[in-house]
């Protein structure tokens, strides 16, 4: 897959991205931001991701909790239960969508 089609494909389903990546563990924007780029190759920036974060939250698919490990405040996210189910969905569909079409 071309470099601006990979691009594409992780912008077009950030969320199901970021769900996925918080499967592993719970994570903070930072650490979120280079996960996606060391998996997907794909540079997001903070002023994408962040408002994504909150949106997810707000819809109740990540759970956000401030923590102080260092004197330094860092948000932390980790998938919920409705999150992990529109992951296993969101997924699913993305399947069906390429099976249907054909390609390889």
């Amino acid at each position: 897959m071309s470099k601006a089609v990979n691009e594409r494909f992780v912008k077009s389903f950030l969320d199901l991205v970021v769900l996925d990546l918080l499967d592993d563990s719970p994570k903070h924007g930072y650490e979120i931001m280079r996960a996606l780029r060391n998996r997907t190759g794909a540079r997001i920036g903070a002023g994408t991701l962040y408002p994504l974060l909150y949106e997810l939250e707000e819809r109740k698919l990540v759970a956000g909790e401030w923590n102080s490990p260092n004197r330094r405040s860092r948000r932390t996210y980790k998938i919920t239960e409705p999150g992990s189910k529109y992951k296993r969905v969101g997924f699913k569909g993305i399947a069906l969508l390429v099976d249907a079409s054909g390609s390889e």
